[in-house]
């Protein structure tokens, strides 16, 4: 897609209006007093809940309850642009949307019964009163990027909240600061990620630590959730030969919480000496795949459900490109992690133990390069045959896990053998 902040010329009219009218594609309400405990209070609170396409939805929503103004240039607006562009997919369910205060909200007829008014009301001073109170930041990446065609059907949440004109100071002010300190904030300031960031070295700078929404490296796009999620995939502490850490598939959060775990941490710890390795390991791995998949035959990588190497339609249609954020190489797909992590995984037996902390028994790029081909060609031949070319289904597998954790154990037995003779 290339969001480019330059390349967009807002056309649309920009002057806040008191009323506006536009459709919606799905839309439900709910209703309740406002006064909880008295039953014959009449004053309702009304919460309408509507999915609109970006298409439609409006360029001139008031913003006069928000406190605070967008600021582009911050990070999470740099997020939002970064997942529009890389995995836009995902954008309706990781972005909370557009909160908006209205006076009075209608559906009037139409013939697709697809219209939404809504009434934001004036005050004594003729200026507007309601509007959005939370998701600015929101709404200025999506006024810049929405003449793009190829988000045109983007679905964006909003919710409106008609009849609160009683407290809307009040819901405003608690939209805005009421935001809950995430744990990995809570550990950055504690401290915590010290060890991590000296292991780390030149790596450290790429990764996001702590929720802000201007400080920190621009060069920071990777989380420090996914970065335990790899090193709970090689914490052989925690999962030995007969237990599979699906977990760094299926939980990042939860791979976080143990590590959070003080019981758990000295396993972790063991592993800090190496994390330039792990992260390059990784990263190399994702690279290489697709060569690996055409030795074993694989013809059209680009067709395999779980690779996307092109996105978008007609005109619109873009080969992917993915810039890895660690070594800065660049890759013409997106890869499903239920095919990378069982196999990153497994290299975990490729770690032995001395004086507490892990090191390599072989070359871990070596011995990928020698085996990766087998190990793709198992992933993806399980993945057709056994899992209905459902990627999700693959990376859940804790039978396929197994069989390749046996697989690196067996080869790196082997490999062990070898040297000594």
């Amino acid at each position: 897609m290339g969001v480019k902040l330059t390349n967009f010329k807002i056309n649309f009219m920009t002057q806040e209006k008191n009323v506006l009218e536009f459709n919606y594609s799905q839309a439900r309400t709910i209703s309740r007093p406002l006064v909880y405990f008295n039953s014959e209070g009449k004053e309702v609170v009304k919460t309408h809940f509507l999915f609109i396409l970006l298409k439609d939805l409006p360029n001139n929503i008031p913003t006069t309850p928000n406190p605070r103004q967008p600021d582009i240039s911050a990070k999470p607006c740099k997020q939002m642009f970064e997942t529009l562009e890389k995995e836009p997919e995902y954008f309706t369910d990781c972005n909370r949307g557009l909160f908006i205060l209205a006076e009075k909200v209608y559906y009037p007829t139409s013939k697709d019964n697809k219209k939404i008014v809504i009434d934001f009301g004036i005050d004594d001073d003729g200026n507007v009163k309601g509007g959005l109170v939370d998701g600015g930041h929101t709404y200025a990446v999506l006024k810049k990027i929405r003449e793009d065609e190829s988000l045109f059907d983007l679905p964006i949440f909003v919710t409106v909240i008609e009849g609160a004109e009683s407290f809307s100071s009040k819901l405003a002010r608690a939209r805005n600061t009421s935001v809950q300190v995430a744990d990995k904030s809570i550990a950055n300031l504690e401290n915590e990620f010290e060890p991590i960031k000296t292991a780390l070295g030149k790596y450290s700078k790429k990764i996001i630590y702590f929720e802000n929404e201007s400080i920190g490296s621009d060069e920071a796009n990777f989380q420090i959730e996914e970065l335990l999620g790899l090193l709970t995939a090689l914490n052989r502490d925690l999962y030995d030969s007969n237990s599979q850490p699906t977990v760094s598939y299926t939980g990042i959060s939860t791979c976080f919480n143990k590590w959070l775990n003080k019981k758990n941490r000295p396993t972790y710890e063991k592993l800090y000496s190496i994390l330039p390795s792990i992260v390059e390991l990784y990263e190399y791995l994702y690279l290489q795949f697709e060569e690996y998949a055409k030795q074993v035959g694989i013809k059209k990588f680009g067709n395999i459900n779980g690779v996307e190497t092109y996105r978008g339609k007609g005109t619109n249609r873009k080969q992917v490109t993915i810039k890895l954020p660690f070594t800065e190489k660049t890759v013409r797909y997106k890869l499903s992690k239920g095919f990378s992590m069982p196999i990153f995984a497994a290299l975990r037996f490729l770690l032995k133990e001395n004086d507490g902390k892990y090191e390599w028994i072989v070359d871990p790029k070596k011995f990928i390069d020698k085996h990766g081909k087998n190990l793709v060609g198992q992933i993806l031949d399980a993945h057709t045959k056994e899992y209905g070319s459902n990627p999700n289904k693959t990376g859940k597998s804790k039978v396929l896990w197994q069989n390749i954790a046996n697989a690196v154990r067996i080869n790196s037995l082997e490999e062990e053998l070898a040297k000594k003779v």
